[in-house]
């Protein structure tokens, strides 16, 4: 009976979730949706781990934008060809940047109301 790998980047996640669950009344803020893993505050996602293993996070335009200039993050979109305003992929290569973006994007959703 053969077993399917796990997804690249999927170990790597699953510490992102549970460092950003600590201190926090909420066990995780990990959900499992469509194949791939999925951050939430509230009922809002603002992370996900997408096929090729890198964090895709929510946050404003203008962020992200910085985060492409830099060469921290690439565009990223759901298949489409066209990539999301507020959207960007921080590859496997950054996972160092993980922690601290990906409670930024938690805090840029959680002000969305």
């Amino acid at each position: 009976m053969a077993t399917e790998a796990a997804p690249a980047g999927s170990k790597q996640f699953g510490r992102l979730a549970q460092q950003l669950a600590d201190g926090l009344a909420a066990k995780s803020p990990h959900r499992e949706g469509f194949g791939t893993g999925s951050l939430f505050v509230g009922r809002k996602i603002f992370g996900l781990l997408d096929g090729s293993g890198a964090l895709v996070l929510k946050l404003s335009p203008t962020r992200v934008q910085e985060l492409i200039d830099s060469g921290v993050g690439a565009p990223w979109h759901p298949g489409t060809g066209k990539p999301l305003k507020e959207y960007v992929a921080i590859g496997l290569t950054r996972q160092a940047k993980w922690l601290g973006l990906a409670k930024e994007s938690r805090e840029y959703m959680r002000s969305k109301g």
